[in-house]
């Protein structure tokens, strides 16, 4: 029984005293200590989680800013670039009805000064959106192609003969970037003020559904970057000079 009771009374190294004891007397303290650091723990994750929002509010306000930003400075250059496509067609188009068959012609000059002002105006967007690409990549390509091919298309009239067809065919061509121009607008100004306003400006829905429509949709995007690289002059005309290029440096 001695041997028993010595059993009992003791806990662990501490002899004659009980579990019993140094639970009653240590439990308070040892379970504050659990909570104090259940609570530190929690207290850091929430912290961690609030930061982390913070982080992330701060890197969409500033994606915000600067697609507003970019708007402001992109809506500029195509303003300007749209008076000077404007003004070509504009030009044409007198030209075109200055006679009752509507057979005018484009003079060398006139064209040369017509591949000047308008040529310049294509290049200029080209230059502005390829270098801001990654804002939107799949849009800003498209635009960027659909340019380039009508800037192709315009050069190649140089080569022409029929001073008749450079005349319909710069009308066409100016036809089309301002069609391009006035998509990528309305694309620009649903990313800048889309979920500030709550609210989407419609895009373009031509009547002949041959007519293409740039639209800041991904399927409608990787649809006209594979036309414009694959079934435009322009395009072809980039591959094929690509596929010579590796044809000729893999060897």
């Amino acid at each position: 029984m001695q041997a028993d009771n010595v059993i009992i009374e003791s806990c662990l190294i501490f002899s004659n005293i009980g579990c019993y004891e140094i639970w009653r007397d240590f439990s308070g303290p040892l379970s504050a200590v659990v909570i104090a650091v259940i609570t530190v723990r929690y207290a850091f994750r929430q912290l961690g989680a609030q930061h982390q929002n913070t982080l992330n509010a701060q890197k969409e306000e500033s994606k915000r800013n600067t697609k507003i930003e970019l708007f402001r400075d992109v809506s500029q250059l195509l303003e300007s670039s749209s008076i000077s496509i404007r003004d070509t067609s504009t030009f044409c188009m007198v030209k075109k009805y200055s006679n009752l068959d509507m057979k005018a012609q484009i003079t060398v000059l006139e064209f040369n000064e017509i591949l000047s002002k308008f040529g310049d105006a294509l290049l200029s967007i080209v230059s502005k959106v390829e270098t801001h690409e990654i804002v939107n990549l799949k849009l800003f390509r498209a635009v960027r192609f659909s340019l380039q091919s009508i800037h192709h298309d315009l050069l190649k009239l140089r080569s022409e003969g029929d001073r008749f067809l450079v005349l319909e065919r710069i009308l066409e061509l100016t036809s089309d970037a301002q069609m391009y121009i006035g998509d990528f607008q309305v694309c620009m100004q649903n990313m800048a003020y889309g979920d500030i306003f709550d609210n989407n400006v419609p895009y373009r829905v031509p009547a002949d559904k041959r007519y293409k429509v740039i639209t800041n949709d991904e399927a409608n995007l990787d649809e006209l970057i594979k036309y414009f690289w694959t079934e435009t002059d322009w395009g072809k005309t980039c591959a094929k000079y690509e596929a010579e290029a590796k044809a000729k440096y893999s060897s």
